[in-house]
């Protein structure tokens, strides 16, 4: 049903303005399940991010089979640990050229990224999940996936090695990148900000 007039239209921006912007674009949308779980809930996923990237990279891949699909160039937007999902998963690409060449083809495809929020030198996500959990109210019986905080932590020996690899990556395949940070802290975590903005500049993109 339409709203009033003067009042504004709910926009979805991959759906309602990606395609004004990229009219011949093929836009597609991924999610995985990283939730913070109550315990009545059931268990919250063990899947790491090596296993998140590697899922979503053969995803993709099964979507691009089609002749008239495998050249067209891919965009990445990813929004927080998505980023790190994605720039896993095009380090797993890089590596099948020669076992898995359809995997492969991500890699070769790839044109740039554009990352929001992404904690490319790492987070606190033990303080972060606290603050969340602190303001709800609900503190005792939430569960994380704590193998996913271990990788997002600031001196987590993957995530440093998923850097250095991933600037390899953009000088061997010249990507533009574009990285945005939140500038203001978020309210529910008492003015603090997920992405610590002096620890993660964008600089080893360059």
């Amino acid at each position: 049903m339409a709203k009033p007039e003067g009042q504004h239209k709910d926009i979805y921006w991959p759906e309602d303005l990606a395609c004004i912007t990229l009219p011949d674009s093929r836009i597609l949308t991924y999610g995985y399940d990283t939730k913070i779980r109550h315990r009545i809930q059931g268990p919250v996923s063990r899947k790491t991010v090596i296993d998140h990237a590697g899922d979503f990279l053969y995803s993709l891949e099964a979507l691009r089979r089609n002749p008239n699909e495998r050249g067209r160039p891919i965009l990445f937007v990813a929004h927080s640990l998505g980023g790190i999902v994605v720039k896993e998963a095009l380090r797993q690409s890089r590596g099948c050229a020669s076992a898995k060449p359809h995997i492969h083809g991500i890699f070769d495809a790839t044109a740039g990224l554009l990352f929001f929020g992404t904690p490319h030198r790492g987070a606190d996500p033990r303080n972060f999940f606290h603050h969340v959990l602190a303001a709800s109210g609900q503190a005792l019986g939430f569960q994380v996936n704590a193998q996913i905080v271990d990788t997002l932590m600031p001196h987590a020996e993957q995530l440093s090695k998923l850097r250095n690899e991933f600037s390899a990556m953009c000088h061997e395949r010249k990507w533009k990148v574009f990285s945005f940070q939140e500038e203001y802290g978020v309210t529910v975590l008492f003015g603090k900000q997920v992405v610590d903005k002096d620890r993660d500049e964008a600089a080893h993109f360059k």
